[in-house]
């Protein structure tokens, strides 16, 4: 017992000692977003800039660097090429469930692997699907078969991003919507529902509330589900929205069973990459272990900081943080790999919707 003791309190003091040894005096850390300015990633950011300040020894400065050529994808190329040998810590990325998914789909134009980033932070968010209230349905599933008979319409930025997974979801269930490519974004989707040339879309958590829910107060539209949330290894319904049901409690009501099979496995590799952990912040895997520990050690002042919190909530929805080494590593695994089987379902999958 004694031994045991001394060798707790031992990695304790040289756990203590490298973060010691890390001090960013006088320097300044950026934070590398592969997206624009006013973004949802350059804003949750820039939110988290103060705290990780606040917390990093030697309280450098942290600012943000945008850079957007090559979009997403090749923006996240150029952070490996240039600072995937990074040992020191003072570039860390900001990802994305744009970043992930590629990665996931095995996109020919992504030059990265997950498995050599090192996550120090992660946050999620949700999503609501909904429909336009001249189709006359009020509740999915006591409406189902209602459903099912109208004409469902989605606006899609492309199947390769986020839109996979409500495409997914909408198959799962049987419903027939017919995918209207070409649409700039979510925003883009939620424009052309508004204006009536879909019918059926969803949005973001936050987008939702900031502007579907003023339409639904108005009888324009109706919310139906939103994806619900990852406890343990269930997904239940969102804290956000507790009067909506999640997807995985719709389809169990509609279709009479669990979900599960190869189709379930790559809906939930995507909502995972998509939407639990839609946010990370990365190291290169060949970081100083006393590096990656003190990062990971100033991002759990995020969760204290309230300033950030307001901005991250805002932004993200209330939804859970995911800190500490343990936590981390699998909400980075869970949000990157997929076994080879449920990558062959989803390649013929997302090949049959082009």
């Amino acid at each position: 017992m004694f031994k045991k003791m001394i060798a707790v309190l031992s990695a304790l003091f040289l756990s203590a000692s490298a973060a010691l040894s890390v001090d960013y005096s006088g320097k300044t850390v950026t934070i590398w977003v592969p997206f624009k300015a006013g973004g949802g990633t350059d804003a949750v950011a820039r939110a988290l800039t103060g705290p990780l300040s606040a917390n990093l020894p030697g309280n450098p400065s942290v600012v943000v660097k945008n850079v957007t050529e090559g979009g997403g994808i090749g923006s996240v190329n150029t952070y490996v090429a240039k600072h995937g040998k990074d040992k020191d810590g003072l570039v860390v990325l900001a990802t994305s469930g744009s970043t992930q998914l590629p990665f996931l789909f095995k996109d020919k134009r992504v030059r990265y692997d997950y498995k050599k980033f090192v996550a120090v932070h992660g946050a999620g968010t949700g999503g609501v699907v909904y429909v336009r209230s001249d189709l006359g349905i009020k509740d999915i599933i006591k409406d189902f078969d209602k459903l099912k008979g109208k004409k469902l319409l989605y606006g899609s930025q492309g199947i390769s991003s986020l839109d996979a997974v409500p495409a997914l979801a909408f198959d799962m269930l049987g419903l027939p919507v017919k995918i209207v490519y070409g649409m700039k974004g979510r925003k883009g989707g939620r424009a052309a529902i508004m204006r009536g040339e879909t019918t059926i879309d969803y949005q973001t958590s936050s987008s939702y509330k900031k502007h579907i829910k003023p339409l639904v107060d108005k009888g324009e539209m109706v919310p139906l589900m939103t994806w619900g949330v990852q406890k343990g290894n269930k997904i239940v319904r969102d804290p956000n929205f507790p009067n909506l049901p999640c997807f995985t409690e719709v389809y169990e009501k509609v279709t009479g069973k669990k979900p599960g099979g190869e189709e379930f496995q790559a809906w939930s590799a995507m909502f995972a990459a998509g939407f639990t952990t839609q946010k990370f912040l990365v190291l290169p895997k060949g970081t100083k272990n006393s590096v990656i520990k003190t990062w990971q050690k100033a991002a759990e002042g995020i969760v204290a900081d309230k300033a950030a919190m307001k901005v991250l909530n805002k932004k993200l929805g209330t939804y859970p943080h995911y800190i500490g080494n343990k936590d981390l590593k699998v909400a980075l695994k869970n949000a990157s790999t997929m076994k080879g089987s449920t990558y062959k379902y989803l390649s013929n999958w997302l090949a049959s919707k082009k």
